[in-house]
C-alpha cells in the first residue's frame, strides 16, 4: 500500500492535465469573444472553419426548430389526451341479435320472460336478466353477467378444446341450477 505521503502527489498529477485543459478551453474562448467583438476572424479561420458567430446563430436556429416541432408534438399530445380524456366503452358494445334470441329463449324456458323470441334486446328483455341475476344474487348493473349466461346454458363451447377431460370448467349445477338443462353441459 503505498504511503500517504505519496496520495497528494498522485492527485496533483491528475489535477493538471485537467488545469491546463481548463486553461485552453477559456483561452480559446476569450480570442473568439475578441474576434467576434471587432469583427476580425478568429484563430480558426485558418483551418477553414466557419465563424463562431455563425455557428452559434445556426445553433439557435436549429434549437429553435427542434424546440417548435417538439412543442408542436406535445401540443397536438395533449389536445388527443384532452379529447381522449372522457372514458372509453370498453369490451362488447351491443348483444347480437342471434345472441339476443339465444338469451331470450333461455329466459322463456325459465320462466323469466312471456312470449316468443324477437332477438331485439329490449326493456322487458333487460327487465327480465335482471331479475333472473338478483334471484341468483348476482350483480345486476351489467347485463348479461356470464354467470348467468353460464347458468342458463349459454357459456363458452367446450367442442375445440386440447384437454376437455382436465379443463377447469364449472358445470351449470356448480353454478346453482337445479334441474338439468337441455343442451348444457
Amino acid at each position: 500500500m503505498p504511503s500517504k505521503a505519496a496520495f497528494p502527489s498522485i492527485a496533483l498529477s491528475k489535477a493538471i492535465p485537467v488545469a491546463v485543459c481548463s486553461i485552453l478551453f477559456f483561452v480559446s474562448a476569450a480570442e473568439a469573444e475578441a474576434s467576434r467583438e471587432s469583427g476580425a476572424p478568429g484563430p480558426s479561420a485558418h483551418l477553414g472553419r466557419s465563424n463562431p458567430r455563425a455557428s452559434v446563430e445556426r445553433a439557435k436556429v436549429r434549437h429553435a426548430a427542434v424546440y417548435t416541432k417538439n412543442r408542436s408534438r406535445s401540443v397536438a399530445a395533449k389536445g388527443k389526451r384532452a379529447a381522449s380524456a372522457a372514458p372509453r366503452a370498453r369490451g362488447q358494445h351491443s348483444i347480437s341479435s342471434e345472441r339476443t334470441g339465444q338469451i331470450q329463449s333461455a329466459l322463456i324456458r325459465e320462466h323469466y320472460l312471456d312470449g316468443k323470441p324477437s332477438s331485439v334486446w329490449d326493456q322487458c328483455t333487460k327487465n327480465a336478466m335482471v331479475r333472473y341475476q338478483a334471484e341468483n344474487g348476482w350483480q345486476t348493473k351489467i347485463t348479461p353477467d356470464s354467470r348467468a349466461l353460464i347458468k342458463l346454458g349459454l357459456g363458452p363451447r367446450h367442442e375445440g378444446l386440447l384437454n376437455p377431460d382436465s379443463a377447469a370448467l364449472a358445470s351449470p349445477h356448480e353454478l346453482g341450477a337445479e334441474r338439468e338443462i337441455p343442451g348444457g353441459h
